[in-house]
Protein backbone atom coordinates (compact mmCIF):
# COMPACT_ATOMS: atom_id res chain seq x y z
CA UNK A 1 0.00 0.00 0.00
CA UNK A 2 2.78 2.43 0.83
CA UNK A 3 4.44 1.67 -2.49
CA UNK A 4 1.22 2.34 -4.34
CA UNK A 5 0.62 5.62 -2.56
CA UNK A 6 4.18 6.81 -3.07
CA UNK A 7 4.20 5.71 -6.71
CA UNK A 8 7.27 3.57 -6.25
CA UNK A 9 9.61 6.41 -5.33
CA UNK A 10 11.52 6.58 -2.03
CA UNK A 11 10.37 10.09 -1.21
CA UNK A 12 7.68 11.08 -3.66
CA UNK A 13 5.89 13.25 -1.12
CA UNK A 14 8.81 15.61 -0.58
CA UNK A 15 11.30 15.18 -3.43
CA UNK A 16 10.63 17.98 -5.91
CA UNK A 17 12.74 16.20 -8.50
CA UNK A 18 10.79 12.95 -8.32
CA UNK A 19 9.90 11.56 -11.76
CA UNK A 20 6.39 10.89 -10.50
CA UNK A 21 3.86 13.62 -9.89
CA UNK A 22 0.18 14.41 -10.07
CA UNK A 23 -1.80 14.86 -13.26
CA UNK A 24 -4.94 16.89 -13.54
CA UNK A 25 -7.68 15.74 -15.86
CA UNK A 26 -10.22 18.51 -16.22
CA UNK A 27 -13.46 18.93 -18.13
CA UNK A 28 -15.80 21.85 -18.02
CA UNK A 29 -17.63 19.74 -15.46
CA UNK A 30 -14.89 17.82 -13.67
CA UNK A 31 -11.29 17.63 -12.58
CA UNK A 32 -9.30 14.40 -12.29
CA UNK A 33 -5.82 13.90 -10.89
CA UNK A 34 -3.43 11.02 -11.44
CA UNK A 35 0.30 10.22 -11.48
CA UNK A 36 2.57 10.69 -14.48
CA UNK A 37 6.25 9.93 -15.05
CA UNK A 38 7.10 12.95 -17.17
CA UNK A 39 10.32 14.18 -15.60
CA UNK A 40 9.78 17.21 -13.39
CA UNK A 41 6.32 17.81 -14.87
CA UNK A 42 2.75 16.94 -14.10
CA UNK A 43 0.47 15.80 -16.90
CA UNK A 44 -2.81 17.70 -17.06
CA UNK A 45 -5.43 16.34 -19.42
CA UNK A 46 -8.35 18.64 -20.06
CA UNK A 47 -11.59 17.43 -21.55
CA UNK A 48 -13.35 20.59 -22.62
CA UNK A 49 -16.31 21.37 -24.85
CA UNK A 50 -15.47 23.04 -28.15
CA UNK A 51 -14.74 26.72 -27.59
CA UNK A 52 -13.64 26.41 -23.96
CA UNK A 53 -10.45 28.36 -23.46
CA UNK A 54 -8.70 26.53 -20.64
CA UNK A 55 -9.11 24.52 -17.49
CA UNK A 56 -9.43 27.77 -15.58
CA UNK A 57 -12.91 28.11 -17.07
CA UNK A 58 -14.08 24.88 -15.49
CA UNK A 59 -16.79 25.29 -12.89
CA UNK A 60 -16.21 23.31 -9.68
CA UNK A 61 -19.91 23.51 -8.87
CA UNK A 62 -20.69 21.53 -12.03
CA UNK A 63 -18.91 18.52 -10.57
CA UNK A 64 -21.78 17.77 -8.22
CA UNK A 65 -21.46 16.86 -4.56
CA UNK A 66 -22.23 13.70 -2.64
CA UNK A 67 -23.14 13.22 1.00
CA UNK A 68 -23.75 9.74 2.43
CA UNK A 69 -24.81 8.74 5.94
CA UNK A 70 -24.70 5.00 6.69
CA UNK A 71 -26.85 3.30 9.31
CA UNK A 72 -24.62 0.56 10.66
CA UNK A 73 -24.80 -2.15 13.33
CA UNK A 74 -23.52 -1.13 16.75
CA UNK A 75 -19.73 -1.21 17.07
CA UNK A 76 -20.16 -3.57 20.04
CA UNK A 77 -21.36 -6.31 17.65
CA UNK A 78 -17.81 -6.64 16.26
CA UNK A 79 -14.71 -8.14 17.74
CA UNK A 80 -11.56 -9.58 16.22
CA UNK A 81 -11.89 -13.34 15.83
CA UNK A 82 -9.19 -15.93 16.28
CA UNK A 83 -7.53 -17.24 13.12
CA UNK A 84 -4.72 -19.63 12.30
CA UNK A 85 -6.16 -23.12 12.88
CA UNK A 86 -8.76 -24.05 15.50
CA UNK A 87 -6.07 -23.79 18.19
CA UNK A 88 -4.89 -20.36 17.01
CA UNK A 89 -1.28 -21.52 16.76
CA UNK A 90 -0.78 -19.60 13.50
CA UNK A 91 -2.66 -16.48 14.59
CA UNK A 92 -0.04 -13.73 14.47
CA UNK A 93 -1.55 -10.32 15.30
CA UNK A 94 0.34 -7.19 14.24
CA UNK A 95 0.38 -3.69 15.67
CA UNK A 96 -1.48 -2.49 12.56
CA UNK A 97 -4.24 -5.00 13.17
CA UNK A 98 -4.53 -3.76 16.74
CA UNK A 99 -5.35 -0.31 15.39
CA UNK A 100 -8.41 -1.59 13.51
CA UNK A 101 -11.70 -0.76 15.16
CA UNK A 102 -15.38 -0.85 14.30
CA UNK A 103 -15.55 2.76 15.54
CA UNK A 104 -13.41 4.03 12.65
CA UNK A 105 -13.43 3.49 8.87
CA UNK A 106 -11.09 0.69 7.78
CA UNK A 107 -8.91 1.51 4.77
CA UNK A 108 -9.99 5.15 4.66
CA UNK A 109 -7.65 6.11 1.79
CA UNK A 110 -9.07 7.15 -1.56
CA UNK A 111 -9.33 3.83 -3.43
CA UNK A 112 -8.36 5.05 -6.92
CA UNK A 113 -5.25 7.23 -6.42
CA UNK A 114 -4.36 7.03 -10.11
CA UNK A 115 -7.46 9.04 -11.02
CA UNK A 116 -8.62 11.45 -8.35
CA UNK A 117 -11.61 13.59 -9.23
CA UNK A 118 -11.81 17.13 -7.97
CA UNK A 119 -9.67 20.20 -8.45
CA UNK A 120 -6.73 19.99 -6.07
CA UNK A 121 -7.78 16.51 -4.88
CA UNK A 122 -5.30 14.67 -2.67
CA UNK A 123 -4.31 11.25 -4.01
CA UNK A 124 -4.62 9.70 -0.55
CA UNK A 125 -7.85 11.43 0.45
CA UNK A 126 -9.52 12.49 -2.78
CA UNK A 127 -12.03 15.31 -2.72
CA UNK A 128 -14.37 14.45 0.21
CA UNK A 129 -17.24 16.36 -1.37
CA UNK A 130 -17.22 14.02 -4.39
CA UNK A 131 -16.88 10.54 -2.90
CA UNK A 132 -17.90 8.53 0.15
CA UNK A 133 -16.24 5.47 1.67
CA UNK A 134 -18.75 2.74 2.56
CA UNK A 135 -16.23 0.59 4.46
CA UNK A 136 -17.11 -0.26 8.04
CA UNK A 137 -19.61 -2.46 9.80
CA UNK A 138 -22.26 -3.99 7.53
CA UNK A 139 -24.98 -6.44 8.42
CA UNK A 140 -24.03 -9.99 7.43
CA UNK A 141 -25.26 -13.56 7.60
CA UNK A 142 -24.73 -16.92 5.87
CA UNK A 143 -27.16 -17.49 3.00
CA UNK A 144 -29.30 -20.59 2.72
CA UNK A 145 -30.15 -19.63 -0.86
CA UNK A 146 -30.06 -16.67 -3.26
CA UNK A 147 -33.51 -15.30 -2.31
CA UNK A 148 -32.89 -11.65 -1.30
CA UNK A 149 -33.82 -10.82 2.32
CA UNK A 150 -35.35 -7.48 1.42
CA UNK A 151 -36.46 -5.19 4.20
CA UNK A 152 -35.12 -7.05 7.21
CA UNK A 153 -31.95 -6.75 9.30
CA UNK A 154 -29.45 -9.57 8.94
CA UNK A 155 -28.47 -11.67 11.92
CA UNK A 156 -24.85 -10.63 12.26
CA UNK A 157 -22.26 -8.03 11.31
CA UNK A 158 -18.96 -7.98 9.42
CA UNK A 159 -16.21 -5.38 9.13
CA UNK A 160 -15.91 -4.49 5.44
CA UNK A 161 -13.60 -4.80 3.52
CA UNK A 162 -11.94 -7.67 5.37
CA UNK A 163 -12.66 -11.07 3.78
CA UNK A 164 -14.75 -13.47 5.81
CA UNK A 165 -11.82 -15.72 6.74
CA UNK A 166 -9.78 -12.75 8.02
CA UNK A 167 -9.45 -12.32 11.79
CA UNK A 168 -10.53 -8.70 11.35
CA UNK A 169 -13.79 -9.55 9.64
CA UNK A 170 -15.23 -10.58 12.99
CA UNK A 171 -16.82 -13.71 11.49
CA UNK A 172 -13.79 -15.86 10.64
CA UNK A 173 -14.67 -19.58 10.64
CA UNK A 174 -13.27 -21.61 13.53
CA UNK A 175 -12.75 -24.67 11.33
CA UNK A 176 -12.91 -25.82 7.71
CA UNK A 177 -16.28 -27.42 8.41
CA UNK A 178 -17.81 -24.06 9.38
CA UNK A 179 -16.53 -22.08 6.39
CA UNK A 180 -19.35 -20.14 4.68
CA UNK A 181 -19.64 -20.42 0.88
CA UNK A 182 -22.74 -18.23 0.40
CA UNK A 183 -23.51 -15.06 2.29
CA UNK A 184 -25.50 -11.83 2.37
CA UNK A 185 -24.23 -8.31 3.08
CA UNK A 186 -26.62 -5.43 3.86
CA UNK A 187 -26.08 -1.70 4.35
CA UNK A 188 -28.75 0.96 4.81
CA UNK A 189 -27.77 4.55 4.00
CA UNK A 190 -29.06 8.02 3.17
CA UNK A 191 -27.68 9.90 0.17
CA UNK A 192 -27.82 13.50 -0.99
CA UNK A 193 -26.52 14.24 -4.49
CA UNK A 194 -26.26 17.58 -6.29
CA UNK A 195 -28.85 18.17 -8.99
CA UNK A 196 -27.69 17.01 -12.41
CA UNK A 197 -24.90 14.78 -11.09
CA UNK A 198 -24.64 11.05 -11.64
CA UNK A 199 -23.84 8.66 -8.81
CA UNK A 200 -21.58 5.64 -9.23
CA UNK A 201 -21.26 2.70 -6.83
CA UNK A 202 -17.89 0.91 -6.88
CA UNK A 203 -16.68 -2.42 -5.51
CA UNK A 204 -12.89 -2.81 -5.42
CA UNK A 205 -13.14 -6.61 -5.42
CA UNK A 206 -15.51 -9.34 -4.26
CA UNK A 207 -14.49 -12.99 -4.20
CA UNK A 208 -16.00 -14.68 -6.15
CA UNK A 209 -19.46 -14.10 -7.58
CA UNK A 210 -21.43 -11.04 -6.48
CA UNK A 211 -25.07 -10.17 -7.08
CA UNK A 212 -25.99 -6.62 -6.09
CA UNK A 213 -29.41 -5.16 -5.30
CA UNK A 214 -30.27 -1.57 -4.48
CA UNK A 215 -33.72 -0.76 -3.12
CA UNK A 216 -35.09 -4.07 -4.27
CA UNK A 217 -33.77 -3.83 -7.82
CA UNK A 218 -31.01 -5.91 -9.38
CA UNK A 219 -28.26 -3.59 -10.62
CA UNK A 220 -26.70 -3.75 -14.07
CA UNK A 221 -22.97 -4.12 -14.73
CA UNK A 222 -21.69 -3.99 -18.32
CA UNK A 223 -25.15 -4.83 -19.59
CA UNK A 224 -25.53 -7.79 -17.26
CA UNK A 225 -28.04 -7.73 -14.45
CA UNK A 226 -26.23 -7.19 -11.17
CA UNK A 227 -23.95 -10.19 -11.44
CA UNK A 228 -20.18 -9.84 -11.42
CA UNK A 229 -18.04 -12.96 -11.62
CA UNK A 230 -14.36 -12.80 -10.71
CA UNK A 231 -12.64 -12.24 -7.41
CA UNK A 232 -9.76 -10.02 -8.42
CA UNK A 233 -11.12 -7.10 -10.44
CA UNK A 234 -13.22 -4.12 -9.53
CA UNK A 235 -16.67 -3.35 -10.89
CA UNK A 236 -19.34 -0.73 -10.49
CA UNK A 237 -22.81 0.56 -11.29
CA UNK A 238 -24.51 3.80 -12.22
CA UNK A 239 -27.11 4.04 -9.46
CA UNK A 240 -28.36 7.53 -10.26
CA UNK A 241 -31.92 6.42 -10.99
CA UNK A 242 -32.09 3.97 -8.08
CA UNK A 243 -31.12 6.23 -5.19
CA UNK A 244 -33.48 7.68 -2.62
CA UNK A 245 -32.74 10.50 -0.21
CA UNK A 246 -33.21 8.23 2.80
CA UNK A 247 -33.38 4.55 3.63
CA UNK A 248 -31.46 3.09 0.70
CA UNK A 249 -31.03 -0.67 1.11
CA UNK A 250 -27.90 -2.17 -0.48
CA UNK A 251 -27.84 -5.98 -0.56
CA UNK A 252 -24.96 -8.08 -1.86
CA UNK A 253 -25.12 -11.84 -2.29
CA UNK A 254 -21.74 -13.57 -2.55
CA UNK A 255 -20.96 -17.10 -3.65
CA UNK A 256 -17.41 -18.38 -3.18
CA UNK A 257 -16.95 -22.15 -3.38
CA UNK A 258 -13.15 -21.73 -3.07
CA UNK A 259 -11.36 -24.91 -4.15
CA UNK A 260 -14.63 -26.83 -4.20
CA UNK A 261 -15.53 -24.92 -7.38
CA UNK A 262 -14.02 -24.83 -10.87
CA UNK A 263 -13.18 -21.11 -10.83
CA UNK A 264 -9.58 -19.83 -10.58
CA UNK A 265 -8.67 -19.75 -6.88
CA UNK A 266 -4.89 -19.77 -6.75
CA UNK A 267 -3.74 -21.68 -3.67
CA UNK A 268 -6.84 -20.98 -1.62
CA UNK A 269 -7.87 -24.16 0.16
CA UNK A 270 -10.75 -24.78 2.54
CA UNK A 271 -8.53 -27.28 4.34
CA UNK A 272 -6.07 -24.49 5.21
CA UNK A 273 -8.50 -23.17 7.83
CA UNK A 274 -7.83 -26.32 9.87
CA UNK A 275 -4.25 -26.89 8.72
CA UNK A 276 -2.53 -23.60 7.78
CA UNK A 277 0.96 -23.73 6.36
CA UNK A 278 2.78 -25.28 3.46
CA UNK A 279 2.09 -23.72 0.07
CA UNK A 280 -1.66 -23.13 0.55
CA UNK A 281 -3.64 -20.49 2.36
CA UNK A 282 -7.14 -19.85 3.63
CA UNK A 283 -9.79 -18.55 1.21
CA UNK A 284 -10.56 -14.82 1.02
CA UNK A 285 -14.31 -14.89 0.49
CA UNK A 286 -16.63 -11.94 0.14
CA UNK A 287 -15.92 -8.22 -0.08
CA UNK A 288 -12.18 -7.71 0.30
CA UNK A 289 -11.57 -4.27 -1.24
CA UNK A 290 -13.08 -0.86 -0.58
CA UNK A 291 -16.74 -0.19 -1.41
CA UNK A 292 -17.38 3.44 -2.30
CA UNK A 293 -19.62 5.92 -4.09
CA UNK A 294 -18.78 8.99 -6.14
CA UNK A 295 -20.61 11.86 -7.81
CA UNK A 296 -19.73 12.65 -11.43
CA UNK A 297 -21.09 15.13 -13.99
CA UNK A 298 -23.37 13.91 -16.81
CA UNK A 299 -20.30 13.63 -19.07
CA UNK A 300 -17.33 12.19 -17.22
CA UNK A 301 -14.01 10.43 -17.69
CA UNK A 302 -14.44 6.73 -17.06
CA UNK A 303 -11.06 5.27 -18.01
CA UNK A 304 -7.60 6.42 -19.00
CA UNK A 305 -4.90 4.62 -20.95
CA UNK A 306 -1.45 6.16 -20.62
CA UNK A 307 1.74 5.16 -22.45
CA UNK A 308 4.68 6.67 -20.59
CA UNK A 309 7.50 4.67 -22.18
CA UNK A 310 9.09 7.78 -23.70
CA UNK A 311 10.82 10.50 -21.68
CA UNK A 312 9.61 13.20 -24.08
CA UNK A 313 6.25 11.96 -25.41
CA UNK A 314 3.22 10.95 -23.40
CA UNK A 315 0.48 9.06 -25.23
CA UNK A 316 -2.93 9.26 -23.61
CA UNK A 317 -6.36 7.89 -24.47
CA UNK A 318 -9.27 9.29 -22.47
CA UNK A 319 -12.56 7.40 -22.47
CA UNK A 320 -15.68 9.43 -21.68
CA UNK A 321 -19.16 8.32 -20.64
CA UNK A 322 -22.13 10.45 -21.59
CA UNK A 323 -20.25 12.68 -23.98
CA UNK A 324 -20.33 10.80 -27.27
CA UNK A 325 -17.54 9.20 -29.28
CA UNK A 326 -16.22 12.53 -30.60
CA UNK A 327 -16.10 14.51 -27.35
CA UNK A 328 -13.30 17.09 -27.76
CA UNK A 329 -10.30 16.48 -25.55
CA UNK A 330 -7.51 18.92 -24.77
CA UNK A 331 -4.34 18.01 -22.96
CA UNK A 332 -1.87 20.15 -21.07
CA UNK A 333 1.38 19.35 -19.31
CA UNK A 334 2.00 21.65 -16.37
CA UNK A 335 4.91 22.04 -14.01
CA UNK A 336 4.59 22.06 -10.25
CA UNK A 337 3.77 25.74 -10.27
CA UNK A 338 0.85 25.18 -12.63
CA UNK A 339 2.58 26.67 -15.69
CA UNK A 340 1.62 24.98 -18.96
CA UNK A 341 4.68 23.57 -20.77
CA UNK A 342 2.98 21.49 -23.50
CA UNK A 343 -0.45 21.13 -25.11
CA UNK A 344 -2.29 18.80 -27.50
CA UNK A 345 -5.84 18.10 -28.65
CA UNK A 346 -7.88 15.12 -29.83
CA UNK A 347 -11.12 13.24 -29.29
CA UNK A 348 -12.38 10.88 -26.61
CA UNK A 349 -11.32 7.31 -27.31
CA UNK A 350 -8.43 8.34 -29.57
CA UNK A 351 -4.76 8.22 -28.61
CA UNK A 352 -3.12 11.64 -28.39
CA UNK A 353 0.64 12.13 -28.29
CA UNK A 354 1.98 15.06 -26.28
CA UNK A 355 5.57 16.19 -26.79
CA UNK A 356 7.29 17.38 -23.62
CA UNK A 357 10.65 19.13 -24.01
CA UNK A 358 13.35 17.67 -21.75
CA UNK A 359 13.72 19.67 -18.52
CA UNK A 360 16.75 21.84 -18.03
CA UNK A 361 18.72 22.53 -14.91
CA UNK A 362 18.47 20.76 -11.59
CA UNK A 363 20.27 17.70 -10.29
CA UNK A 364 19.86 14.38 -12.12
Amino acid sequence: DSLVRRWGTPDAETDSKSAFDLCRFITAAETIMLPASVALCALAILLLPAGAASHRAASPSALGELSVVSHRPAASTWRRTQCGSPSGDADIPTRWASEVSADTTPLPAYPRPQMVRGRGGDRDKGDPSLWSNLNGLWEWEPAADAAPPFGRPLNGSILVPFPVESCLSGVAPASSATLVAQMWYRLVFDAAVADGAKTLLHFGAVDWQATVYLNGLLLRHDGRLGNHTGGYDGFGFDVTDRLKHAGNELLVHVLDPSDAGAQPNGKQRVSAVDRPGGDTYTPSSGIWQTVWMEAVPPSYISTLKIDQASTTNVKVTAFVEGGGATTPVRFEVVDRDGTTVAEAAGAAGSEVSIFVAPPTGGAP
